[in-house]
Order: C-alpha cells, then sequence, then structure tokens
C-alpha cells in the first residue's frame, strides 16, 4: 500500500495520525485533500474510470469494485513514483482513492490548471474586501462519511480579523487545527449542515479573546460556507486582534489550569516555536512553555489578579525550542470572565538582557556589600585606632568614620567622640603640646608629607595615655582635606623605653668600676666593632679590619694565648653555638690582665653564621681566688706536651710528662679513688678527645680529689679547652688544675647545716640582700627573694603591736650588718604566728667575703615568746 509515511517523509510532514486530514496544500501544493486509513490513504469520492477501467489522469492506476484502486502489478511504478513524487521503493502494492483533480497527462509532463472553485469564489469575496462588514469564507473538510474534522479559511476580510484577532495573511488557506486548540472545532458544528444542505444557520461562537460573536453562515458552494460576524450587544470591550509588532497572546485561565488560545508571530520567533506547535502545547497547558522552578509563582500572581481584577506584570523564564529558556515580562489585562474562566491578553516582553544585567548587577552589589561589610570588621578588629576626618573649605572639622577601638582607648561613645572631634580636634592633649601637634599637622598637610609622633592624651580623672599617631591628608576636588589617622596605644612601650633609660643609665655607672668589652664581628667582611669600658670610666671605641689575622699578632695579647684565642673565634664560627675561653691581654699598660671571652652565633634564614656577640669580661681578681694549681698544652695530633706549668715541683713531676699520651696518663694516676680514675679516663683519653672534637664538643671539665704532696689530698677542678691550631692544623688541649678546696669546705658545710633540723638555710649578699635558700626550703623561697621580701612577708603574719616595731628595726639588713661589725654573730628569738617562737642566727659566711649565713631554727614546745 501507498503509505502515509512514505508521503510524510518526501514532503517533509509530520506522520499523521489515523483519521487525520492531509490537505493537497500539505503534500502536493495542487491535489485535493487526502484522508490516511490504516497507513494508506483515501479520499471521497473516487474518480471516474475510461473504457479500459484506467484513470484518465492518473498513469498506472487500475479500478476496482467498492471504490478503491490498487496498483496493477504490470504498471511501472516508476510512472507512479514521479506523479506523486516519491521514490520507487515508496510505491507498494495497496489501493488508493481520491478526488480527481483538473490534472491530465500530455506525452509525459505533467501541468496544472487553474482551480474552477477559486473563480467561482472570488465573486462572493469582491465586494466585502473592504467591507466594514466582518465577512468569511471556509471550506468544511469531512472524512468521507459525511462528518466534519477541519475547516479551512479560503476568505477573511480586515473586518472579521480584527473580531477574531487574527491577520488575514496568516489564516489564507490554513486549516482551523493549526490555528488554534482543536477544541475550537466544536463551536463551529452548525457550519456543517449548512455547507452540504443548503440551509443557512446563525449561532455563537466566543472568540480566543474571549469576545462573544453571533455567525450568521450560508452556503455559496457545495461544501463551502460564507460567515457574517457580529459581535452581541454587551458582550464586552473590543478586544481586537493581537499585535503582530509585539510578542503576545490570549491566555484562558479556569479550573484545570491555564491555555494558550492565541499568539503572535512574534511570540513564536522569540520561543523559536511554530505556531502549531506553540499552540499544542500551550494550548493544552501553559505550563510546558514555563520553566518550572518559575510556574508556581507564574500561576498564584494570575489567581491573584483574577480574583482581584486587575492586571498582571510578572517577570518569568520562558522555555525555546533549542532547550534554553528566556526571561521576559508578562503585562497582562483581563479580556473577560465568563463560567469560571478569566481570559487574560498579554504581552511578553524580552528582558533576558536586561535581566542577566541585573543579576550581574546585583551580584556585584553583593560582593561589594560583603567586601565594605569585611572591611568594617577588619577596621572594628583591628588592634589600632583609626579615624577619617573632613575638614571642610570654611575650614571645620567633621568625623566620617572612626572604628571602635578609638572609641574604646579614649573612652567616649561614637557620638561624644564625633562631637569632640568637631568642636575642638587639640582636645585631651596637654597645653604644652597641643599647639606644637596642631601646627605640625598643618606642615604636614602643606608639605604632603605623613605625620608621625607620639604624643600624650589626657582620658580626665587624672588617668594619661601615650599614643602613637600617624596621619596622613588627601586633597579633594572641592577643596577639602581628607585626614587618615591610626593611633595605637603605647602606654607600656614608652613606660618600658623610659625604664630602658634608667637601666642604661644604670649600667653606665656600674661599668665605670668594671673592665669589659664587648664585641661585634662580621665573619664575611672579617672586620669587628669592638667598645671596651675601663676601671676609670672611659669609654673607648674602635673597628678592626682583618680581626681574625690581626689576633696572631696582636702585640696587647700573651703571646701563649694568641692562638688560643683566634681558635675559640674559629670554632664559633664553624660550630654555631656558644663558645667561652680565657686569655691573658694587656689594654690598659697595666700589666698582663686574665679574660673571659663567650662568643655567641646569630643566624641567617639559610642556617649560616652571619655575625658573632661577644663579651670579654676581667676575671682576673676570680682566678687569683681560686688559686690555679697547674696548667699545660698538650699537641694530641703530634702526641707531644708542648709546655707545663704547677704550683710546685711536685704537681710538676706527679702530673706531667714528655708526651701527652704519657701526661694524661700520671694525671689520672695522680686521682687517689678507682672510680674517678676511671671516669678521667674515659673523659680525657687521647681518643676520647678526639672523637669529642669531632662531635663538636671543645670544653670538659671534672672535680675530683688529687695528691698535691706534703697537704694531703686537695678538691681540684680540671678544665679542659681544645683547639685546632691554624698553622700546624693540629688538635691541642690546653688544661688547668684549680683548687676548690674551700669550695668544698663550704659545701660540705651547708650540706650539714640542710641536715639538721633548722626551718630555714639560706645565704644572703652583703650589699644587695639577695637570698639563696637551701635544704626543704629552697623549693618554697621565691628566686628573687631578699632579706627585705622575707622580712615584710614574716611581719605580715603578725598583728600589729609594739613588739613587731621593735622587730622590724631589728630585722633590718642595716642593723645586722652594724651588729656584726662588734660581734660574731647576731641572734634573735621571733615570735611565730602560731605555735613556739623561732630561733635566728645571722654570722658571715667564712672564705666568702659579703656573704651572711642565716639559720632559722624553731624552739622547744613551750617555750615563752620574747616578751613585748
Amino acid at each position: 500500500m501507498y503509505s502515509a509515511a512514505a508521503i510524510c517523509r518526501s514532503t517533509h510532514l509530520p506522520i499523521p495520525q489515523e483519521g487525520r486530514i492531509i490537505t493537497s496544500d500539505d503534500v502536493f501544493g495542487h491535489l485535493p485533500d487526502i484522508r490516511c486509513i490504516n497507513g494508506g490513504i483515501d479520499a471521497a469520492p473516487a474518480p471516474p474510470l475510461d473504457g479500459a477501467g484506467q484513470c484518465a489522469g492518473l498513469p498506472g492506476v487500475l479500478s476496482e469494485a467498492g471504490g478503491r484502486l490498487p496498483l496493477h502489478p504490470k504498471t511501472r511504478r516508476s510512472r507512479a513514483a514521479r506523479y506523486f513524487g516519491l521514490p520507487d521503493k515508496e510505491i507498494s502494492s495497496g489501493a488508493v482513492v481520491m478526488r480527481w483533480p483538473a490534472i491530465y497527462n500530455k506525452g509525459s509532463k505533467i501541468r496544472e490548471e487553474a482551480h474552477p472553485v477559486a473563480k467561482h469564489l472570488d465573486k462572493f469575496t469582491q465586494p466585502f474586501r473592504d467591507s466594514p462588514i466582518p465577512f468569511a469564507l471556509a471550506e468544511i473538510l469531512t472524512n468521507g462519511s459525511g462528518e466534519m474534522v477541519d475547516l479551512v479559511c479560503r476568505f477573511l476580510n480586515p473586518a472579521a480579523a480584527a473580531l477574531l484577532g487574527l491577520s488575514p495573511e496568516e489564516v489564507q488557506g490554513r486549516r482551523l487545527s493549526q490555528l488554534g486548540p482543536e477544541r475550537a472545532l466544536e463551536q463551529l458544528a452548525p457550519m456543517q449542515a449548512v455547507a452540504f444542505s443548503g440551509s443557512s444557520a446563525s449561532f455563537p461562537y466566543v472568540t480566543a479573546g474571549g469576545q462573544t460573536l453571533t455567525v450568521t453562515c450560508y452556503q455559496v458552494m457545495y461544501g463551502t460556507v460564507a460567515c457574517l460576524l457580529d459581535p452581541r450587544s454587551g458582550a464586552g470591550a473590543q478586544s481586537g486582534a493581537l499585535p503582530e509588532l509585539l510578542p503576545g497572546a490570549d491566555l484562558e485561565l479556569n479550573r484545570e489550569g491555564l491555555r494558550c488560545l492565541a499568539c503572535s508571530r512574534q511570540l513564536c520567533q522569540l520561543t523559536q516555536w511554530s505556531r502549531r506547535a506553540l499552540l499544542d502545547r500551550g494550548g493544552r497547558a501553559f505550563s510546558a512553555l514555563v520553566a518550572p522552578a518559575d510556574w508556581p509563582a507564574l500561576l498564584q500572581e494570575l489567581l491573584d489578579a483574577a480574583r482581584e481584577k486587575r492586571g498582571v506584570d510578572h517577570d518569568f523564564r520562558l522555555l525555546r525550542r533549542d532547550g534554553g529558556a528566556v526571561w521576559v515580562n508578562l503585562r497582562a489585562e483581563i479580556l473577560s470572565t465568563r463560567q469560571g474562566a478569566t481570559v487574560f491578553r498579554g504581552v511578553f516582553l524580552d528582558i533576558d538582557r536586561l535581566r542577566r544585567e541585573g543579576q550581574d548587577l546585583q551580584a556585584a552589589l553583593s560582593r561589594r556589600e560583603t567586601a565594605l561589610r569585611d572591611a568594617e570588621t577588619l577596621l572594628d578588629r583591628m588592634p589600632v585606632g583609626l579615624c577619617l576626618l573632613r575638614r571642610r573649605p570654611d575650614g571645620g572639622v567633621e568625623l566620617l568614620r572612626a572604628n571602635q577601638v578609638l572609641s574604646r582607648l579614649l573612652g567616649l561613645s561614637p557620638a561624644a567622640l564625633a562631637r569632640r572631634l568637631a568642636e575642638d580636634p587639640g582636645s585631651g592633649l596637654p597645653t604644652g603640646e597641643r599647639e606644637e601637634l596642631l601646627a605640625a599637622a598643618v606642615r604636614s598637610r602643606e608639605c604632603g608629607l605623613p605625620l608621625r609622633r607620639a604624643c600624650r592624651v589626657c582620658l580626665g580623672g587624672g588617668r594619661e595615655l601615650c599614643l602613637s599617631l600617624h596621619m596622613s591628608w588627601v586633597e579633594q576636588p572641592d577643596g577639602s582635606w581628607l585626614a587618615y589617622i591610626a593611633c595605637a596605644d603605647i602606654s607600656q612601650e614608652a613606660a618600658a623605653q623610659a625604664e630602658h633609660q634608667i637601666r642604661s643609665r644604670m649600667y653606665d655607672l656600674l661599668l665605670e668600676h668594671t673592665s669589659l668589652l664587648t664585641l661585634d664581628y662580621d665573619p664575611a667582611r672579617d672586620l669587628a666593632q669592638i667598645q671596651r669600658h675601663s676601671t676609670s670610666g672611659r669609654r673607648t671605641s674602635r673597628t678592626v679590619s682583618g680581626y681574625l689575622k690581626s689576633l696572631l699578632t696582636a702585640s696587647y695579647l700573651h703571646p701563649e694565648d694568641r692562638r688560643r684565642l683566634a681558635g675559640a673565634v674559629r670554632r664559633a664560627i664553624t660550630h654555631p653555638g656558644t663558645v667561652s675561653c680565657t686569655y691573658r691581654a694587656d689594654y690598659e699598660d697595666t700589666g698582663w690582665r686574665r679574660y673571659q671571652v663567650s662568643w655567641m652565633s646569630l643566624f641567617d634564614e639559610a642556617g649560616n653564621v652571619y655575625r658573632l656577640l661577644g663579651k670579654a669580661e676581667d676575671v682576673t681578681g676570680r682566678r687569683q681566688a681560686r688559686a690555679c694549681l697547674a696548667s699545660a698544652r698538650l699537641d694530641l695530633t703530634a702526641g707531644q706536651t708542648l709546655d707545663a706549668k704547677a704550683a710546685s715541683r711536685h704537681l710538676l713531676r706527679t702530673l706531667f710528662d714528655r708526651t701527652a699520651g704519657a701526661c694524661l696518663q700520671q694525671m689520672a694516676s695522680a686521682l687517689p679513688e678507682a672510680e674517678e680514675r676511671a671516669r678521667f679516663q674515659a673523659l680525657f683519653s687521647p681518643d676520647a678527645l678526639s672523637d669529642a672534637f669531632a662531635e663538636g664538643v671543645f670544653q670538659f671539665s671534672m672535680d675530683h680529689w688529687i695528691s698535691t704532696g706534703k697537704g694531703g689530698p686537695s678538691w681540684v677542678r680540671i678544665e679542659a679547652e681544645m683547639a685546632e691550631n691554624p698553622d700546624t692544623l693540629h688538635l691541642e688541649v690546653f688544661f688547668q688544675l684549680w683548687d676548690r678546696s674551700f669550695r668544698r669546705l663550704q659545701s660540705t658545710l651547708l650540706d650539714t647545716l640542710t641536715r639538721q633540723d633548722y626551718e630555714l638555710v639560706l645565704t644572703a649578699d652583703a650589699r644587695s640582700g639577695a637570698c639563696r635558700a637551701y635544704g626543704p626550703s629552697a623549693g618554697r623561697l621565691p628566686e628573687n627573694a631578699t632579706c627585705r621580701s622575707l622580712a615584710a612577708w614574716y611581719f605580715q603574719q603578725l598583728p600589729p603591736s609594739h613588739q613587731r616595731t621593735a622587730l622590724r628595726k631589728a630585722l633590718s639588713l642595716e642593723a645586722v650588718l652594724s651588729q656584726l661589725e662588734a660581734v660574731p654573730s647576731v641572734e634573735l628569738v621571733l615570735p611565730a604566728p602560731e605555735g613556739a617562737p623561732y630561733h635566728l642566727r645571722c654570722s658571715p659566711l667564712e672564705g666568702m667575703p659579703g656573704v651572711l649565713l642565716v639559720t632559722c631554727r624553731r624552739l622547744p614546745a613551750g617555750t615563752p615568746s620574747p616578751a613585748p
């Protein structure tokens, strides 16, 4: 069978459903209407046949009883294919019946004559072309059984088009199913009887715009009717046709939802849908043309407008054929309201670009507001006071912005702060500094330079604040000036600076009686800055270029200690840390003095030493007090003893030998205790010293007993320093043996005292009063405790009395020192806040000038407290 699908594919039409009409205009442009039945094509009535049983105008088609014309098997299909405009493969056996057009064959060519119906219609339409009477011609299409299935508009004058809201050019020759919803055909059912019976009829018709018309129709030809349109009186305002220059539509809102009754060409262009497709989608449910997220709001707006009898102004996204969406603004007015349905006529304005630009602008404004909030938060959270002042051209001052920190600093509310700055910007400044600071601000504005100043501000109630002021000026086009001011509280820093100055002067005063050198050495440039404080209070500074090299030939250094000092400097550079060594020098032509120097390394970001800071102090007096018993210098690399000295010949023979190994062995043999000998050999053997130097350990010390000859064993400390000789690159070690017997005796004495039942055992410096505790009370005594603070704490525990006043004078450090000049010790009985009284004893500590030994013991229970 010749399929409807084949016709539709060849003519680029949609495949029709069962019973749908395919017009001649749609298929061939000149054939009459064809109806699809079971995939084939049917029409009525059948064309006449010639004597041979063949249609005169259709080659290759034979007749058959029942009105169907099957294709003859012997007929060439190519002729039928050319006639229908289809390929051969689309022609198959089947039945084709159609109303025969005025088409005939002449040779192999097919041509068309003008349809005679058009000439007959002209005589009916000519009088109404420019008439104000609304007039229309319509052709009725049936399904072959006499039932109307569609209606074709053959003529529509401008007056009728205005009533129907349509354009004549748009509907000419078009079917009703292509112009509106299929349900519109139900209202035109009376036209079927008029078209095929010749009678006339009159019936009401409601347009897509909601206007009710009276249609009077009569037959002009078989199957064709003429319609006179007449609006009913009182039916409502004249709606007119949809404006074609704007995207418009008529929308009906009823209980089933919202549907589109009519639309303009511009709306089709906006949505990229054809009019038929748009009406098919929107005629059933307009929600199919609206973005799902925007549909509830649009429906609610239309419901509210219908209930309140008002217009609609709403934005939503209209779906397009390509799957995208376009923002539109619906401006709609109510056309009519009937039977629970409200008809709106609306215009869809394309606001997509404006909407997206508005969204971008809104996003930019939101970002700007966020940035402003962040800036406000930043200003309020910064730990400095910030404010913005405006100096008007007339000289007045107003506060534009101030953060909360500034209000808290000055102890004023924001309103009070603004009022004070507007009245007098210099309020709160001391009288002596106010004029000078305001003049400096004027100079800063005139010169265009920022102002940095520390100033004092009076807060009231005797309180004073020290602020660091930073001020910058910016000129404005209107002649005014903006002043950006930042203030920070530097009261503590100012107090610390004052304390620093006091301490600096105190240190200068102390250094007047001290021989001290401070050194700042740059290893990269081999440059040293040396500052020397003499005992006479004189301070001298000098810069030494090539400092490290100059140490080997410096005349103020002892020849035996030059290499030692240079080696200590090299160790501080190559092995970072704190390095100390002793050397002899003569800086003031007073003879050789012994100095203790300590170096500290400073590192850069790469971990390299870029600076050495050193301090050299005269320790001659301390060294004499400690009594050096012996000293030696050993070359561990060559295994030789380079130098050896001792306080006695016995020590010299006992401790030292010609080789380094034998010298160390004799030192170990001089230790009387086997345990100490083993510890000495493990620490000071040649291998142990070499391994320690390789690991960066350069100094050692050990306290032990040693046999010194006739006097018996003595408690000594052996100290060793290692360095690499820069000339020979040999490893050398310097030994010194110090007498610590007296220190050992003092330590033993204090340990013995702490084991007894004393409540307190401490030593006190006679000049400063600084105390150091021993025994169980050491953990309870503060590190910075003094005689004065301990006495104050004790008297706070006693109630006020004459006895407490007398004891306060007797326990003062001055009173105790005064009594010790006449007696060997001072003893006092002190009342206790609770329990038995205390027995306090103060006496000088033997061997340590200027140090007092203080012991405190609780007396037995029942001992009466001293009388007041």
